[in-house]
């Protein structure tokens, strides 16, 4: 865990707050690209928030493949977004 992160707690609430932010703002859009290429645009997205993170040669950088079964399953892990009822 680095300096910008909190505890557990901390970090599932962002990702809640993150996945909403997702379905409610960008919801359209994730429907009409494939799942690989938002999973792409959020990686860059992330690398461009942690600039100190990245190589210093570009094409040195490590890109993970991960199987799209296994994309899937991580992210229907994550609990579903639910309205909060009034």
């Amino acid at each position: 865990m680095n300096d910008k992160t909190g505890g557990i707690d901390e970090i599932l609430v962002l990702q809640k707050q993150l996945a909403i932010s997702l379905k409610f703002h960008h919801g359209k859009t994730l429907e009409r690209i494939p799942l690989e290429v938002a999973v792409q645009v959020m990686a860059s997205v992330w690398e461009s928030c942690h600039p100190d993170g990245l190589a210093e040669n570009p094409h040195d950088a490590v890109t993970a493949v991960i199987p799209k079964d296994q994309v899937r399953q991580a992210i229907h892990r994550v609990e579903a977004f639910k309205p909060i009822e009034s």
